[in-house]
């Protein structure tokens, strides 16, 4: 299985210090807090739990074990955590340093939220509990001014604080939703395609727009199964209306 992650949509340098700064190692390190402190006991994150995401960062970037500690857990705390250090072979660049750890913390909440969704109907407060750590890391994000944002499943660009806290995060809540699924998948590409500057990101942020129209009418008990495209679906909506 091939993972998704932040260093592989990110393959451009984008950071050009020699080394991390402070606050991004303490971003790091209350990554670590808000995991271990917030979410290991009302999610029962077990040894397995960080044995995968271990696996899976480890398989993505060619390694064997990251970190050498005892328990499985301890491994991707020490892993994140670890300042960095030039001489190491094993750190690599501060840019490819970063985009690890930034790839352990995309791994460590995506696997976090799944975890809740499926223990959900036995631990209510699971989900919201998942919520609240990504609403601070976000928060530490920004303060740490990381220019990325953590949304369902994937961190990624964001360069404008007002709208990322008045527009994009109310958008990703919606789309976290199930029947939003092409709609967040489509959003994402076009906003990593955009980062990119690759030419398709328009027609990935149209694909969103109308799998969005779709959903509506569907919802709305406008659509007849005869359309052909958006235009159709907004016909139905028009139609309606009127």
């Amino acid at each position: 299985m091939i993972y998704d992650l932040f260093l592989h949509r990110y393959p451009q340098q984008i950071y050009w210090a020699d080394r991390p700064t402070p606050a991004i190692h303490q971003l790091f390190v209350q990554a670590a807090h808000i995991i271990f402190d917030d979410l290991v006991k009302p999610l029962h994150l077990d040894g397995d739990f960080f044995r995968r995401v271990h696996d899976a960062l480890a398989r993505e970037t060619g390694r064997g074990r990251l970190y050498d500690a005892q328990s499985w857990d301890a491994v991707c705390g020490e892993f994140l955590t670890e300042t960095y250090d030039l001489w190491k072979d094993r750190h690599g660049t501060a840019d490819t340093f970063l985009k690890t750890r930034l790839s352990l913390i995309e791994l460590l909440f995506r696997s976090a939220e799944e975890r809740a969704r499926e223990i959900n109907s036995t631990v209510p407060e699971a989900l919201r509990v998942v919520a609240r750590a990504v609403d601070e890391l976000n928060s530490r994000l920004r303060h740490a001014r990381m220019e990325l944002h953590y949304h369902n499943g994937l961190l990624q660009s964001a360069r404008d604080e007002l709208t990322e806290t008045r527009t994009a995060e109310p958008c990703w809540a919606v789309l976290h939703d199930a029947k939003w699924a092409n709609v967040d998948q489509e959003l994402k590409e076009a906003i990593e395609h955009a980062d990119d500057q690759r030419k398709d990101a328009a027609f990935h942020a149209a694909k969103a727009l109308e799998s969005t129209i779709k959903i509506i009418s569907d919802d709305k008990g406008s659509s007849t199964g005869r359309e052909r495209g958006a235009a159709n679906y907004i016909d139905n909506l028009v139609s309606q209306q009127n």
